[in-house]
């Protein structure tokens, strides 16, 4: 029953990535004095939240299934978290890069994908 939603829905979920992707990068573009409130924890766990929904979603988007292309999926990924931080060393005010960070979007992106390369294996 999941995989017949999943696959019917496998074009909702691209968008849904490429959705969470523009809102991901643009959050983390806004000069410090427009971001909203953190929560209540490090930054780190924003991060990671967002990054493991990337995976996630990627992975179960385009359905990936064997290890070369979760591979290529985790380095894009923290390509774009690090421009992300790049940037936000460079170009943003109030804003600093970490790599910190750049490590919590890296777990994040590899937890998102293993969990959805588990759910690919399993419908």
């Amino acid at each position: 029953m999941i995989s017949s939603m999943l696959n019917r829905h496998h074009r909702l979920v691209k968008i849904l990535f490429w959705f969470v992707l523009l809102v991901v990068t643009f959050l983390s573009l806004l000069p410090n004095y427009y971001s909203p409130m953190p929560v209540a924890w490090s930054d780190k766990g924003e991060h990671f939240i967002a990054y493991l929904a990337l995976g996630g979603l990627a992975g179960i988007g385009w359905w990936l299934k064997d290890w070369p292309a979760l591979i290529r999926v985790f380095f894009i990924l923290v390509i774009i978290g690090g421009a992300i931080e790049m940037a936000q060393g460079m170009l943003i005010t109030g804003r600093t890069a970490s790599w910190l960070d750049l490590l919590a979007d890296g777990l994040g992106a590899a937890s998102g994908l293993l969990v959805s390369w588990w759910l690919c294996q399993r419908l």
